[in-house]
């Protein structure tokens, strides 16, 4: 009897061993994802970087099984929304969907100091899309032609002003600013929305936007050549501005070190958004265009020089830290 409680108990106690061991391997060995994934972007809901973050969030969600929320993070000109992905766990949970271009290309260049590195505190998973941006007047203008802005700008002096709600917007202005002589005063807005009804109302004379809404009379683009996202609007070159080609581009990223099976299967499935039909369509109709060519190392190797370039804008239009 008692030898048959020794075995008993000895048998137990290996089953307890058992438990023990096999139960964090099998924790660690859960499939991702398991659970809600959510997606952050630094901008209000309706704006472009909203809008390409939600379409790609429902692909994303039709293709792992799992509830995907986004959630928009405004402020500081998206560096709370960057600050919050890099400091999250590296799990693939959350998951960054935003203007690389402002985020961190003209926020590394314009502000004295960061919290975050964009090359060091992100694993890049792939570009997603790409679009040049316009100067633009209010529909209710009289003036038709970049030239015709230029020269009423010339001629308010000192007293024109323009509206600018992102990082990119201000750069392309005081750029132009620089290249032409004109003076001009900046007026920040929180939102595009809140930018678009300062131009139609006339608080502010122009500004440079995106091309998600097409508000206001589209002149010119701040890409050097024309785009097929904005027919029959001439580009840079055309109307004057050498060396001036300037446009906003978007990515994924999620927090460093973040497993690498976890990257791959992200990438599979932006991968796969970017390229498919609807995407092409419906970012085609806001103006962007689809750009899957930038993945891992490429998106932080592109990331890394349009960081350079934007250091060079930022210097030559004399832009003051925020």
């Amino acid at each position: 009897m008692l030898a048959t409680t020794s075995r008993t108990l000895a048998a137990l106690a290996m089953a307890v061993l058992i438990s023990i061991s096999v139960a964090p391997q099998s924790l660690s060995q859960t499939v991702y994802p398991s659970r809600t994934i959510n997606v952050v972007n630094g901008n209000p809901t309706g704006s472009a970087p909203d809008i390409i973050a939600r379409h790609l969030a429902e692909h994303i969600k039709q293709q792992s099984g799992q509830i995907v929320i986004v959630q928009n993070v405004v402020g500081a000109l998206n560096n709370i929304a960057s600050q919050r992905v890099a400091q999250s766990k590296p799990d693939g949970y959350t998951v960054l969907i935003s203007s690389g271009s402002s985020a961190f290309a003209i926020n590394s260049a314009i502000f004295r100091e960061l919290p975050f590195d964009p090359l060091r505190d992100f694993d890049p998973i792939m570009s997603v899309a790409t679009t040049p941006f316009a100067f633009a007047v209010a529909e209710t203008s009289s003036i038709n032609t970049f030239a015709e802005m230029v020269a009423m700008l010339r001629e308010k002096g000192g007293k024109s002003t323009f509206g600018y709600p992102n990082s990119t917007s201000l750069a392309a202005v005081e750029l132009f600013k620089q290249k032409t002589g004109i003076e001009s005063v900046g007026v920040a807005y929180k939102t595009v929305f809140d930018n678009h009804a300062a131009l139609a109302t006339g608080e502010i004379d122009f500004y440079v936007t995106d091309l998600t809404f097409r508000k206001g009379k589209l002149l010119a683009l701040t890409t050097a050549e024309r785009s097929i996202a904005a027919p029959g609007v001439p580009g840079a070159r055309e109307v004057g501005l050498q060396d001036f080609d300037l446009y906003s581009w978007f990515g994924v990223w999620v927090a460093k070190g973040t497993p690498r099976d976890v990257t791959e299967k992200l990438t599979s499935w932006v991968d796969h958004a970017v390229r498919s039909d609807d995407t092409r369509e419906k970012f085609l109709k806001l103006g962007l265009l689809p750009w899957p060519g930038a993945v891992g190392e490429g998106l932080r190797d592109f990331t890394r020089a349009e960081m350079i370039k934007w250091k060079a804008v930022v210097e030559i239009a004399k832009i003051p830290p925020p």
